[in-house]
């Protein structure tokens, strides 16, 4: 088994998230390597688990802190850590030990690059990114926004805990149209909501105010207090849910418009 950096030659496969059965989305390929590019020369690690069939079978991407949508200093940030679990392809490879290998390798990776920790972000839930997993592995919770829950391990007796970004800042319902933000960060393919964004808007201008901000920078990521996010009317949309079509955002959107013109 080997945890190996991305290239040109596999790339592919870590934009899409071990969905290689998929046609790559153009638009969110775009996004995806925008945020690669901009961050693979400030400490970012994005990796590939190769199995000894020599089968990709998982990855993980981590980043020092500062660059991440964790709030800590002098600790390495898990974006995420994924073991393929799909009954096509290579088949479900979870619970084989593949995610602690890799857990393992990042905690290696940030003794030697001089980190004081690693912090990591889970859900309360057992469906995706469990928190469980990195509590079994020994890390303690740090801070929590139900149902997303911080985690870390201290290398260090002086390291300081990590905490979650909050949201600061409330964003309007419409007035006359219903407003429509998408906050988006490249880091995850739940940047792909943005996609189905644009799709349910499609023939509905007169209806919404749609706008996007782009919290791959740092100022504003922390002015909002809020990462990736959909937001209709000031309220988010659907969080913590699996992808959603673009079809069921255009009804809400359609039924938030008849609201306002009934008064």
């Amino acid at each position: 088994m080997e945890l190996i950096d991305i290239d040109k030659s596999n790339e592919g496969t870590f934009f899409r998230c071990l969905h290689d059965e998929k046609p790559a989305d153009p638009d969110l390929i775009s996004m995806r390597r925008k945020w690669y590019e901009r961050f693979k020369d400030k400490g970012l690690r994005a990796k590939l688990l190769i199995d000894d069939a020599n089968r990709t079978v998982g990855l993980c991407q981590y980043i020092p802190i500062e660059y991440s949508h964790i709030l800590g200093e002098k600790l390495m940030a898990i974006l995420c850590i994924w073991v393929h679990g799909y009954e096509h392809l290579v088949g479900n490879q979870q619970k084989k030990g593949h995610g602690r290998y890799m857990l393992q390798k990042i905690e290696e990776d940030s003794r030697s690059a001089g980190m004081s920790g690693v912090a990591a972000w889970g859900m309360d839930f057992p469906y995706w990114n469990p928190v469980s997993f990195y509590e079994h592995m020994g890390y303690v919770r740090a801070d929590e926004n139900q149902p997303v829950v911080l985690v870390w391990k201290a290398f260090d007796s002086d390291a300081k805990p990590p905490r979650l970004l909050k949201q600061n800042r409330e964003l309007p319902a419409g007035i006359h149209k219903v407003n429509l933000v998408a906050f988006r960060n490249g880091w995850c393919s739940g940047c792909g909501y943005v996609l189905a964004c644009r799709e349910a808007i499609k023939g509905l201008e007169d209806m919404v105010h749609y706008s996007e901000i782009d919290t791959s920078e740092k100022k504003v990521r922390n002015d909002y207090g809020i990462d990736n996010e959909i937001f209709l009317d000031g309220k988010p949309f659907r969080p913590y849910e699996p992808p959603w079509p673009a079809s069921e955002l255009r009804d809400s959107i359609l039924e938030a418009y008849r609201k306002k013109e009934n008064g």
